[in-house]
């Protein structure tokens, strides 16, 4: 497993000099925006510099929630396989995928949005298998959506759509809301786990709060996960200290 984390996190100028403060951090592997489409040789060049990987990409904003009328479904589709084309082009096999957020809409049916994002997905699934790319489905905690909140709510979705490219992320912030046990229900996703977000209790970086990253890690050792644990977290402090001091947190959890 390589320790990631956003590049949004750490401070500089420019995409190059934040990737490069991550290397220097201790990180293995970052984590890009969608918006990294519009500057692919930038971040090609930045990740060349500092000798590590882009290894997934987060949704920039709200442009990829697939869950929309007919028309916004049809260019949110069409913005999601562009996304996917640039992991290709840079090597990131992993996309995350954030299908609604916020509390159900009157006179809406939740079995509907369901429904419709799993069309939205069986139509993406060929392009993600094509480009070599896994969609990960990310449950939110109930306070930012209502229809995906927790991994086994993810899973039902996953699997109804069928295609070994569309998998489940695993937040652990969110999960740490929406599971009984944090662990267990990653020992109970096994292989649908397709991508983790990682941030402490109180959504600040790990170290700061009160999740137990040993017994986290663990669990991915024995589910056999091999991507990525990326930070998606708020930073307290100077954050160029701040990620060095959770990438000594995080290694000292992983062993």
């Amino acid at each position: 497993m390589k320790l990631s984390a956003q590049v949004r996190l750490a401070p500089g100028n420019s995409v190059a000099e934040r990737i490069a403060c991550l290397a220097e951090a201790g990180y293995e592997a970052v984590e890009v925006h969608s918006d990294a489409a519009d500057h692919l040789d930038e971040y090609r060049s930045a990740l060349s510099a500092a000798g590590i990987p882009a290894m997934s990409m987060c949704p920039a904003g709200r442009s990829l929630d697939l869950v929309a009328d007919e028309y916004s479904q049809r260019r949110r589709i069409d913005q999601t396989r562009r996304a996917l084309d640039a992991c290709n082009d840079l090597g990131v096999t992993a996309l995350i995928s954030v299908p609604v957020r916020g509390s159900l809409p009157a006179d809406t049916v939740a079995q509907d949005q369901a429904d419709s994002y799993v069309r939205a997905l069986e139509q993406l699934a060929p392009h993600a298998e094509a480009a070599g790319v896994t969609i990960t489905i990310e449950p939110l905690n109930r306070y930012e959506m209502h229809l995906i909140n927790t991994v086994a709510d993810g899973i039902a979705i996953a699997e109804r759509v069928g295609s070994p490219s569309v998998k489940v992320l695993a937040d652990v912030f969110h999960m740490n809301i929406e599971e009984d046990n944090v662990p267990a229900s990653i020992r109970a996703a096994g292989d649908w786990i397709g991508h983790v977000h990682f941030a402490d209790s109180q959504r600040a970086h790990p170290g700061t709060g009160s999740l137990d990253f040993a017994a986290i890690y663990a669990a991915l050792r024995d589910i056999g996960y091999a991507g990525s644990t990326a930070l998606e977290c708020r930073m307290r402090g100077d954050p160029a200290e701040a990620l060095r001091q959770c990438a000594v947190h995080l290694r000292a959890a992983r062993g």
